[in-house]
């Protein structure tokens, strides 16, 4: 008859790798429940989502691209109504130019409107906390 020999280096070996993907797991777990990452780590790429999201009618996720300040001012539901107002006509978006001076960027593009007509408008952009948002002072309907 053998007498099984255990070591308990085993055991606190398994209990440590236990842990160890219990918590890498959760951390993988929790990044993926999290809501949608804004990608706001320059004007450029704010613009190119808000692009994004007006031509797939993303109005909730287009006003998150938005100043913070100035939603939180004028309320949740404002700026989902300015997102739909000035972009309701809009297909697309094109950047031609961007300046960068400090906290703020100007932006030039050319709206391309569902009726094939385009024109040329400008955006201010600016850095709020580290992370650049549309100023929501500027109007994308035809003819403005």
């Amino acid at each position: 008859m053998k007498i099984l020999y255990c070591d308990v280096n085993i055991f606190v070996m398994r209990k440590k790798i236990s842990v160890i993907f219990g918590v890498v797991a959760t951390i993988i777990f929790l990044s993926g429940c999290s809501p949608q990452t804004i990608n706001n780590n320059n004007p450029e790429a704010v613009l190119k989502n808000f692009d994004k999201d007006i031509e797939n009618g993303d109005f909730k996720d287009a006003v998150k691209l938005l100043n913070p300040d100035t939603v939180s001012s004028r309320g949740e539901i404002w700026a989902e109504r300015w997102v739909k107002l000035n972009t309701y006509n809009v297909k697309s978006i094109t950047i031609k130019d961007i300046s960068i001076l400090g906290g703020t960027a100007h932006a030039t593009v050319e709206i391309t409107y569902k009726d094939g007509k385009t024109q040329k408008n400008a955006i201010d952009l600016i850095k709020n906390n580290g992370t650049w948002y549309i100023s929501p002072s500027f109007s994308f309907k035809e003819g403005k």
